[in-house]
Parts: structure tokens; C-alpha cells; sequence
């Protein structure tokens, strides 16, 4: 991979990773499940019922419950969070924080691993182009055009 990084044009690598990001970052809002425009947040209250661990939350004075991970948030009883949840569907809750809800992990991964691929396929199109395609850009001008062509 060193290699790789070694010989290629780094304003390929650049232009890249700028066009990743600036799609990457236009792609999460309008990926995110409950939708991020569409949705409210609300405070929510971590609480035991019964054996499951929940949090509490209210739409309209009317009770919502989304179950927890207990080992994530077993030391958090009784303090609050923040959830975002669709109005059409309350049950459609996650907790609003960057882990979990703007960012997941396979979906990193997923992302990264597109990227290197399209990244070498840019690479193994402009590397070494034919003799032949580099010589007819080096011969190449510009024809003069009339005025109302």
C-alpha cells in the first residue's frame, strides 16, 4: 500500500478524498433512520422495567419506551438522554449521539472500503496511459472556430 501512496499523482489522492468527504457528509443526514428533518428530539429518562433496562420518553403526554443495552447504560439509571423519534411512528426512537445515530461503524467501514477501491481504479486509469493516446494529446490542437458556431 506504501507503494501505492509512493508513485501516485497526489493531487488524484486530494481531489479524492475531498469528493469523498463532501459526499460522505451530504449522504448522513439524509441516510439516518429515524430521519433527521422529519423527526423530533425529546429528553428521555433512563429507567429499570421490570428486567429491562429502557428509556422513557413522551409524545403528546403519551408514555414511549425504547429498550437499552444494559452494559452501555446500566451506570446511567436515572439520568437523562436525548432521543430522536419519527412523529407518524414514536417507536421508530434512537438516542441522539454521534456513535450509533450520525455515525456507524460498519457503515465506516463499508464507506472506506468503497472508496479505496474506486480510489485504484483511478489510480489504474490514468497511471500509464497507451503510447499511442499520449502522443495524439500531445499533437492535439484546437480548431478555429467561426464566430457563430
Amino acid at each position: 500500500m506504501g507503494l501505492f501512496f509512493r508513485k501516485t499523482n497526489h493531487s488524484l489522492i486530494k481531489s479524492s478524498i475531498i469528493l469523498f468527504l463532501a459526499c460522505f457528509l451530504v449522504y448522513l443526514p439524509f441516510s439516518r433512520q429515524p430521519d433527521f428533518f422529519d423527526s423530533e428530539t425529546t429528553p428521555a429518562i433512563i429507567k429499570m422495567k421490570g428486567d429491562s433496562l429502557v428509556a422513557e420518553y413522551s409524545e403528546y403526554g403519551i408514555p414511549h419506551f425504547m429498550l437499552l443495552d444494559k452494559k452501555e447504560y446500566a451506570s446511567k439509571i436515572g439520568s437523562g438522554v436525548e432521543v430522536i423519534y419519527e412523529l407518524s411512528a414514536p417507536e421508530r426512537v434512537k438516542i441522539n449521539k454521534v456513535m450509533g445515530y450520525w455515525i456507524i461503524p460498519i457503515e465506516i467501514i463499508w464507506s472506506f472500503g468503497i472508496f479505496v477501491v474506486l480510489l485504484g481504479v483511478a489510480y489504474a486509469t490514468t497511471h500509464r496511459p497507451h503510447p499511442d493516446s499520449l502522443q495524439e494529446q500531445l499533437n492535439y490542437k484546437e480548431e478555429q472556430k467561426t464566430k457563430y458556431d
